[in-house]
């Protein structure tokens, strides 16, 4: 859907204003990304009329591993569209990146994808899911891939009373030639980190506390083939809203593969 030079002393301070910036932003429910390229909430519904959204998501993140050391900040605005069992949409992140002291300005890489609800029944529902990311960010500048990506997935969800549960297992890969003499580049870029070719998992699970209110959690990361760096995200998630209007706040960190320390995301997506 998570690399040496001098250190930046001020990467923490700013980017923990940034973090509460975000909380007092008013601003929905995941950002587009490699570490979320498995399941969505929305997968796990079926509509029997078409529907529209528009979200947008801001995210702030500090990050520290082997060559790079600094934080970033992002925007997100995003479109989907559900029928029944099925649904698409896409995203473009807008970034603010500093690296070692070096600030940078620019989009990431952008993300369609569909899904379909193959399974349903009372308490359970499943499906497939194609998440494409296409390298519209700048890999020398650590904002994109530089190349595209796809992300075919399965995912499920169960639901009794008051308690979903929610998993997802998938692969990436790299549409370039991965074997011979292909780079290996390790894990970008700096601001959604991937490896070439890689197995993806999602789990978690979620409990409405009051009717307009959920509290969760869970971790997603994902296994290289190959060459590569495992990837482990652990996550805490609130969401309040309406049928029509739902906000979400999550806070990760990053247990492994240096995806990042801690990353804030404060999401709202408006249903038309």
């Amino acid at each position: 859907m998570y690399r040496l030079h001098q250190r930046e002393v001020s990467a923490a301070p700013r980017c923990a204003g940034a973090i509460a910036l975000v909380l007092v932003a008013w601003l929905v429910p995941r950002t587009a990304g490699a570490d979320h390229a498995g399941h969505d909430m929305a997968m796990s519904e079926t509509h029997q009329m078409s529907e529209l959204s528009a979200g947008i998501a801001v995210s702030a993140a500090q990050y520290d591993n082997p060559l790079y050391l600094g934080s970033y900040q992002s925007v997100a605005p995003a479109v989907g569209w559900m029928s029944q069992r099925f649904g698409a949409g896409a995203t473009l992140a807008l970034y603010h990146l500093t690296k070692n002291g070096l600030s940078v300005y620019g989009m990431g890489d952008a993300m369609v994808m569909a899904h379909a609800t193959v399974i349903t029944a009372d308490e359970l529902q499943a499906g497939i899911a194609l998440h494409m990311m296409f390298p519209t960010g700048s890999e020398r500048d650590g904002l994109g891939m530089g190349h595209t990506m796809a992300m075919p997935s399965a995912w499920a969800t169960w639901r009794a009373q008051a308690v979903s549960v929610n998993a997802s297992a998938g692969y990436g890969r790299a549409l370039v030639s991965i074997g011979g003499g292909a780079h290996d580049h390790g894990p970008t870029p700096l601001v959604d980190p991937m490896n070439l070719q890689e197995l993806t998992w999602d789990a978690g699970a979620d409990v409405t506390v009051t009717q307009r209110l959920r509290v969760g959690g869970g971790a997603r990361g994902a296994i290289p083939i190959g060459n590569g760096t495992n990837r482990v995200i652990g996550a805490g998630r609130v969401g309040w809203g309406t049928s029509r209007v739902s906000t979400g706040f999550e806070l990760q960190v990053g247990i492994d593969g240096d995806p990042f320390t801690v990353r804030g995301v404060v999401e709202t997506a408006l249903r038309f």
